[in-house]
């Protein structure tokens, strides 16, 4: 069947469901252009799931002199954790610095300095330095030998997979139309704009559909996308691979920054009840769809991590998963990986938009600037407002929120009566509408495994309202669950049933997504 049967003819198609696609199709579709977005595999699957994490205005840019990234960053920081406080939070980070560091103390103090006068009045908090002595009392697992100092600064952390998700959910709520595991296949001239082609996954062709404007979202991809759209083909991207690790919890509240010997900066982040470790920086010329860590790169993030903590066991079976992404970097030639630029490029020829480089934090000034292009390009109107609002917004701020949840979110009898903070803090305002689903029906009560917090109400709900359609979908990126320790065995087994039941699959098709998400765990070799 046709998956846009009621729709011939459109403002702008997007080619891409990460973050530069969803956030531009949400403001495009909040402005009042008529949008269809396009993802061949799940939103935010390849490289906005896969990233750090991280909401920050990049302190090590400062020493590239990248003064207007850095101040960019910082200002669209403040502006995500008052709008989407639910899914952006603040992170304090350590910074230790050793005699054999290639950044001495000094040198930081300057830049941490720096940092909090960019970042402005309402900076987050400003940073404080640490003797050896101090730092040791506070954190007795960083090493003492040669120590220096230890700053500590704020920056904060995101759910990139929600993030993602929420923009496309507010882009629909905007009349946009977003359809996962629905990818372009050719795309045509045609008077006025162009022919999109497009194929529903494992069918056949199933419709064209007219487009005035063709914006290439595709991030990684952004080089095989142009090679099917009517335009010149050319190189986008230089995609650079980062890979991180999730290993046992090493600090429940801070972060540390770690300087490497080979002069990069690694992350020990806390992270799901662990610790994610990343990243490396690799140029990567291989196909983006069968990217997967390699041992080389995590054998390095636990070395350099045990170089700071070395009283922790860093061996290779303390690794709990690891997964890669790309990050679609503008095009330049040669050079070190670390030295290419994160700044964004949006460049149009004619009809057609490509949008790549930048950065999680800054996708809104993306979408902006992209928008601004396609209407000059529709000689319409520019719209005066802003964003729209994600659908877990609260309204108000988010302290008093949280606190009120607790006490006006009811829970059934045999409930974890914490479930409420739990799911104010993964789905924000519309947390109570996974609650109201296993109010009306006790199989949604049942938990994932022991001692944890998510139900089978959230699989429910991520079916119905999320666009949840493979088991990898649910718990890669709607609940995060495949990363960490409880990922396979009962969790694995109750997600695809309660998925069963919601989208009536057969034993066979629930044990054949059981395999596909298997083989996302535990990859061959």
């Amino acid at each position: 069947m046709n998956v846009l049967s009621a729709l011939s003819q459109t403002d702008l198609v997007i080619i891409g469901g990460g973050i530069n696609g969803a956030g531009l199709a949400a403001l495009a579709a909040y402005s009042g252009l008529s949008v269809v977005l396009f993802e061949k595999g799940d939103f935010a699957s390849g490289t906005s799931s896969k990233s750090t994490k991280l909401i920050h205005g990049g302190i090590r840019y400062l020493e590239q002199g990248r003064l207007s990234l850095v101040l960019g960053s910082l200002r669209e920081r403040r502006h995500l954790l008052e709008c989407a406080p639910h899914l952006v939070h603040p992170l304090p980070f350590l910074l230790p610095v050793y005699r054999d560091d290639p950044r001495p103390a000094w040198k930081l103090k300057i830049g941490l300095w720096l940092y909090d006068l960019l970042a402005g009045p309402r900076n987050i908090s400003r940073h404080r330095w640490y003797s050896p002595a101090r730092i040791h009392d506070k954190v007795p697992t960083l090493r003492g030998q040669d120590l220096t100092g230890c700053g500590l600064y704020f920056d904060a952390q995101v759910n990139d997979a929600r993030l993602v998700l929420e923009n496309i959910l507010a882009a629909q709520q905007a009349g946009a139309r977003c359809l996962n595991y629905c990818g372009v296949t050719k795309v045509e001239s045609a008077p006025d704009g162009f022919k999109v082609r497009y194929r529903r996954e494992g069918g056949s062709i199933d419709g064209t559909l007219h487009t005035s404007f063709l914006v290439n979202a595709s991030g990684p991809w952004a080089n095989r996308t142009s090679e099917i759209l009517p335009t010149h083909p050319q190189k986008w991207v230089r995609p650079t691979r980062g890979t991180h690790i999730v290993v046992p919890q090493v600090l429940p509240e801070e972060a540390i920054l770690v300087q490497a010997r080979d002069g990069r900066v690694l992350f020990v982040i806390p992270w799901r009840g662990c610790s994610l470790v990343g990243t490396t920086d690799l140029d990567e010329s291989g196909n983006p769809d069968t990217l997967q860590p390699m041992e080389s790169e995590i054998n390095y993030l636990l070395k350099e991590a045990s170089r700071v903590l070395p009283s922790l066991d860093w061996s290779r079976k303390k690794v709990i998963s690891a997964f890669s992404g790309l990050r679609p970097l503008a095009w330049t030639e040669g050079g070190q990986t670390s030295s290419v630029s994160r700044e964004d490029r949006i460049e149009r020829q004619g009809r057609t938009l490509t949008i790549v480089g930048g950065k999680l934090t800054t996708y809104q000034t993306m979408a902006r600037k992209a928008l601004k292009l396609v209407q000059e390009a529709l000689g319409r109107r520019k719209a005066s407002h802003g964003f729209p609002s994600l659908p877990g917004t609260p309204q108000g701020p988010w302290g008093p929120f949280l606190r009120d949840t607790v006490s006006r979110w009811r829970v059934p009898n045999r409930v974890d009566p914490t479930l409420p903070y739990h799911l104010a803090k993964l789905y924000g305002a519309v947390g109570e509408k996974v609650l109201d689903l296993l109010r009306n029906d006790e199989k949604l009560r049942e938990p994932l495994f022991n001692g944890g917090q998510d139900v089978a109400a959230q699989i429910a709900y991520a079916v119905r309202e999320e666009k949840a359609v493979h088991l990898t979908d649910l718990l890669f990126r709607r609940l995060e669950l495949g990363y960490g320790p409880h990922r396979w065995g009962p969790v694995a087994e109750t997600a695809s049933r309660v998925m069963a039941r919601e989208l009536d699959w057969s034993e066979e098709v629930r044990l054949a997504e059981l395999d596909r998400y298997r083989k996302e765990l535990f990859p061959a070799p």
